[in-house]
């Protein structure tokens, strides 16, 4: 079948596209207090990853209005005929987020290229107040479907709360043969 190679008589399921990464940008109300500037780096030929700065000076308390969300989008071309897709986040807790979506889908990635928080079982606040880097970071497939169409894909993160914010990333996926 289709994505799917058997070792032994165990199926592995195997992602059937990859992907580059063609933009990342970003925009903040309030420049003194969360601030994120990250730019795309070609390691290799297909081989991309994201490096820079995130700036939070925000302070965070437990139920408090500082949440993120997550809305995702695909073109066939990449023009603006962009159409909502199923993989959506609502506004959660920032905390909440950080024991869910980014140590399920981002911790591990960024656990070795930066300096974001690394936790075993739950974080425990605060978020600290710093300057972040990134390094070089490459993302894994990892958490994200075997099976995508060819195409253009808008990830747009939106933070609201002490400062309204988002990081909106787009990428070309295109099938392995």
């Amino acid at each position: 079948a289709l994505g799917v190679k058997t070792k032994g008589q165990v199926p592995v399921k195997v992602k059937t596209w990859s992907y580059e990464l063609k933009s990342i940008t970003s925009e903040t109300s309030d420049a003194e207090k969360l601030k994120v500037d990250l730019e795309i780096e070609r390691i290799a030929r297909g081989v991309f990853a994201i490096s820079g700065k995130f700036f939070f000076n925000v302070d965070v308390a437990e139920g408090d209005s500082n949440m993120i969300a997550a809305k995702s989008f695909r073109s066939p071309q990449g023009d603006n005929d962009y159409k909502v897709l199923p993989f959506q986040m609502p506004a959660t807790h920032l905390y909440k987020v950080l024991n869910t979506h980014y140590k399920d889908v981002l911790m591990e990635t960024l656990k070795d290229c930066s300096d974001f928080p690394v936790f075993e079982n739950t974080f425990e606040p605060p978020m600290e107040k710093k300057l972040y880097t990134l390094d070089s970071c490459q993302f894994s497939q990892d958490g994200l479907p075997n099976h995508l169409q060819d195409g253009f894909y808008k990830l747009l993160i939106i933070g609201s709360g002490e400062v309204d914010w988002n990081v909106e990333v787009i990428a070309e996926v295109t099938q392995e043969l």
